[in-house]
């Protein structure tokens, strides 16, 4: 983009942050210099480390590419197993039914996205789920994936229970890409530490995105958003303040999910534990919190 002054340099590695001498470091051997650095390497699939986890039909969702062959692929699988109940697993398990798959959603925890938004909504959602005809293994594990052929056939929980399987799709949260930061030495904590400027633990570099765990000026806490919002937001304001600009990033974090019938868009961190009650109003469900302020709901 020479009109605005940039260059991009795709296909290319960064190996190595030398922080003293402000630069980075590249795969071919040259070096960049820098006077503010950004860090934006996102996240990675948590991979499910399994006997049989490297069969094929084993599939994660991280990227279009993914989401375009993974959609290929249930067109033609008559038996799915979800391994996780959060909102990866639960999205894939909307768009498998609606392709005529039979899917069972295989899940360590008691219910579903428990850890996303508590026992109550999560419970509305499974029961969404149960209405479409989807099997839930609650409190179990996968422990083994066997395969014919190289590719995977059924799903071991650590009930001794053998699942059928055309495809196995994994959705077991995200790892924030911190090996560059860690290598130079940087503050890593459930991703690289920030404060509400999005600086790090080196004043010249700063870091935005899936990686970033920022401290929340509302919220009085370090947060972690995965999220497309947080990404598109994040960047403009880390710019800012690398600019020198003040900044203090207080958004509330914000995201949705559509399953079926049902939308839901969410602000705040409704998580267990962080909230008073939960409210429902209207002929759908809507749900608050006064303590944490949030509101969500089907729109």
């Amino acid at each position: 983009m020479p009109g605005n002054d940039v260059d991009l340099l795709l296909g290319t590695a960064v190996t190595a942050i030398d922080r003293s001498g402000s630069r980075i470091e590249l795969a071919d051997g040259s070096a960049i210099t820098y006077d503010r650095l950004l860090l934006t390497p996102g996240a990675s699939p948590r991979r499910l480390d399994v006997p049989g986890g490297d069969l094929g039909g084993v599939r994660y969702l991280r990227t279009a590419g993914d989401s375009e062959r993974l959609g290929a692929a249930l067109a033609d699988a008559g038996q799915v197993v979800i391994v996780g109940a959060g909102w990866i697993g639960l999205e894939v398990t909307a768009a498998a039914r609606e392709q005529g798959c039979e899917v069972t959603v295989v899940e360590p925890e008691p219910g579903a996205l428990l850890r996303s938004i508590g026992p109550e909504m999560g419970e509305t959602f499974a029961d969404l789920h149960r209405a479409h005809g989807v099997t839930f293994r609650f409190g179990e594990a996968v422990i083994e994936l066997r395969g014919s052929g190289g590719r995977v056939a059924a799903a071991v929980t650590s009930t001794g229970a053998e699942l059928p399987a055309d495809l196995v799709v994994v959705g077991i949260g995200a790892v924030p890409n911190t090996a560059l930061a860690t290598m130079a030495g940087l503050e890593i904590e459930n991703g690289v530490i920030v404060d509400a400027a999005l600086r790090t633990s080196d004043e010249a570099i700063y870091a935005a995105g899936d990686v970033a765990n920022a401290f929340h000026p509302l919220l009085g806490r370090q947060v972690r958003v995965e999220h497309w919002a947080n990404a598109l937001n994040q960047g403009p304001a880390a710019a800012r303040s690398m600019l020198g600009q003040p900044v203090s990033y207080d958004r509330v974090p914000y995201f949705y999910s559509d399953q079926y019938e049902l939308s839901m868009e969410t602000c705040g961190l409704p998580e267990p534990g962080r909230y008073d009650q939960v409210v429902y109003r209207g002929t759908g469900r809507a749900w608050n919190s006064s303590r944490s302020g949030w509101l969500a709901g089907p729109s």
